[in-house]
């Protein structure tokens, strides 16, 4: 009985705050300043899912071609290669990911945007004090748990109007993208051809993180739909709450007010249309070790200098940036299908380019420029479906079957890092990433494009 009234007690304590911000309400000011926030976080984001990837050749070198680790000199595939594999471990942390993800449906999506910005923050400050191959791979680590969060996505979709929702995601994201090129300035700054600096590149988006931190902190509020779900559940009494979920338990179903990744798995299987989006979403991502990480390394070991390297890595943020604000537009004038599905075309073409190009020893800038249209096309396709996953489920449910779906896309991540860690041994890299990519996206697509529902402007406030 004391903690039945204990619970009682904590939940008019959140009812009340929970009512104070509804009567507030939204000016367009906070929308402003709620859109630059999540632009900056936007930029972090991608600045730390891309920095180790562009310094690969750099680390992989130091660590184990010019010194020993573990007693014994490794070739750069084979010192690549072990990286690849203990990098697997890491992401093991992945499994944790979508439970943590879970928690922005009981606590708000607030103090989860404000924690994992933060972890990315102190993931790259370690990676920046690392002496140790050890030491990178704790701060990886880190880096890799708190990434892919995508709490600000959900902050995004779950606010802005339902008539552009797909422009002001393609906007903000392309924001984000765009400061990606805060990279290469960097690399020019601070490297130039001198690849053993490349610790000193991960400073200043550390301190770029902590600030962000504080000012979510200070200026960001939970998102009204959630706040709205929240009041509307918590209103009702105990007694009916606690009766419709023995009615659930019964059913055996993951419907409303029963958060939790498990729930979140049940009910993407629950529904033929889920069911086909996460297979094909699991084949798409198993192309995503050779789509994301080894592009820097392909050119280093195709003959490209550093500072050839640096001046393609200035283009790929530019196309990826230009053709995600794109993306936008095409989503919410054609759909979300017909954006995934073309640019998986795209994908497929820029990839065969950027190995032409790299082996052809074609402008740095060309080079990049595909580098950024293959990449680009890729995390767009990835993202609408995403997306789409979003928009078909309700909102008291939405950030565990968000988490569902990171956990369950991790089986198409592991069979994707097994399939390029064997072929970087035994084929140039540029070659191993072709085998395993373009074969994945193309049959994620065709897919896709034959068995999952349009969701163009689905409204997030009555999905039931």
């Amino acid at each position: 009985m004391k903690t039945t009234e204990k619970v009682l007690k904590s939940e008019q304590r959140e009812l009340s705050r929970l009512g104070k911000m509804q009567r507030s309400g939204t000016s367009s000011k906070y929308f402003f300043v709620l859109l630059m926030l999540i632009a900056i976080v936007n930029i972090l984001d991608e600045v730390t899912s891309n920095l180790t990837v562009t310094v690969q050749s750099s680390f992989v070198t130091e660590f184990f071609v010019n010194n020993p680790f573990m007693g014994k000199y490794y070739t750069y595939e084979d010192g690549l290669a072990f990286h690849s594999g203990i990098g697997v471990f890491t992401y093991v942390l992945g499994i944790i990911t979508p439970f943590y993800k879970a928690l922005a449906d009981k606590w708000g999506r607030k103090p989860l945007f404000a924690i994992s910005t933060l972890g990315m923050a102190a993931g790259l400050l370690v990676i920046h004090l690392s002496s140790s191959y050890i030491m990178f791979l704790i701060g990886f680590a880190i880096i890799s748990f708190f990434m892919g969060h995508d709490i600000q996505i959900i902050y995004i979709l779950e606010e802005a109007p339902d008539k552009h929702r797909a422009k002001i995601y393609s906007f903000l994201k392309s924001f984000g993208i765009l400061g990606v090129i805060l990279i290469p300035t960097l690399r020019d700054i601070l490297m130039g051809d001198d690849a053993t600096k490349w610790r000193e590149i991960f400073l200043v988006p550390a301190l770029i993180g902590f600030a962000a931190v504080l000012l979510v902190l200070l200026f960001a509020k939970d998102t009204k739909v959630f706040i709205n779900d929240r009041i509307e559940y918590l209103s009702r009494s105990y007694e009916e709450r606690q009766e419709e979920k023995a009615i659930k338990k019964q059913r055996k179903q993951a419907q409303r007010n029963q958060s939790g990744v498990f729930n979140g798995v049940k009910y993407i299987f629950a529904n033929k249309d889920t069911k086909m989006l996460i297979i094909a979403h699991i084949i798409f991502d198993s192309a995503m070790p050779a789509i994301a990480l080894y592009f820097e390394s392909s050119m280093h070991q195709a003959g490209m200098s550093t500072s050839d390297i640096t001046k393609a890595l200035f283009m790929v943020p530019v196309i990826y940036a230009s053709i995600t604000f794109i993306s936008g537009f095409i989503a919410d004038k054609l759909g979300r299908k017909t954006t995934v599905t073309a640019f998986s075309v795209f994908c497929v073409v820029g990839y065969v380019l950027f190995v032409v190009g790299i082996l052809k020893g074609w402008n740095p800038y060309l080079v990049g420029s595909f580098a950024g249209l293959y990449q680009g096309s890729y995390w767009i396709g990835r993202d609408y479906m995403n997306v789409m996953m979003t928009e078909k489920v309700p909102t008291d449910i939405r950030a565990s079957v968000v988490g569902a779906e990171g956990l369950l896309v991790i089986i198409g991540l592991a069979l994707g890092y097994g399939a390029i860690i064997t072929g970087i041994t035994l084929l140039p890299i540029w070659w191993a990433c072709l085998a395993v990519s373009v074969p994945t996206v193309s049959v994620a697509a065709i897919l896709f494009a034959l068995k999952v529902k349009e969701t163009k402007g689905a409204s997030l406030d009555t999905i039931g």
